[in-house]
């Protein structure tokens, strides 16, 4: 079962906005694939692209003073940890598909519409003051 883009989930920054949207994207390329090349090709451009958008994510907050920033950088790096040490998991040969779908769907599912919608109302409100 893919997981769903939602308009909605936009932050504000188009940047951003658009590293989130391929996050998605590539979560769905690796859910919707069986085979064992694309799947390891696919986690390690996960991790590139989760590492990615996340430091231009945290840059922003930065910038904006945001009041929740080192409890979201944590869940980032909690993200990492976990997606790297699947990824090396792969690269040992042993590939294990439910475990990382569960990780990015609960991810893309949770973490974007209720923690980074924290984000989106903050950059909201400093753009109408």
């Amino acid at each position: 079962m893919a997981v769903e883009w939602q308009t909605g989930y936009k932050i504000g920054d188009v940047e951003v906005d658009a590293m989130q949207e391929k996050l998605f994207a590539l979560t769905n390329a690796f859910l919707a694939s069986d085979d064992l090349t694309v799947l390891r090709s696919t986690i390690v451009a996960l991790c590139k692209q989760a590492r990615a958008q996340f430091e231009l994510e945290e840059a922003l907050m930065r910038r904006l003073n945001f009041p929740g920033l080192e409890a979201h950088m944590a869940q980032h790096q909690t993200l990492l940890d976990r997606l790297i040490g699947r990824s090396m998991d792969v690269g040992k040969g042993y590939m294990n598909k439910p475990a990382i779908a569960a990780l990015m769907r609960d991810w893309c599912e949770r973490h974007v519409p209720k923690d980074d919608a924290k984000l989106g109302h903050f950059l909201a409100s400093i753009q109408s003051a």
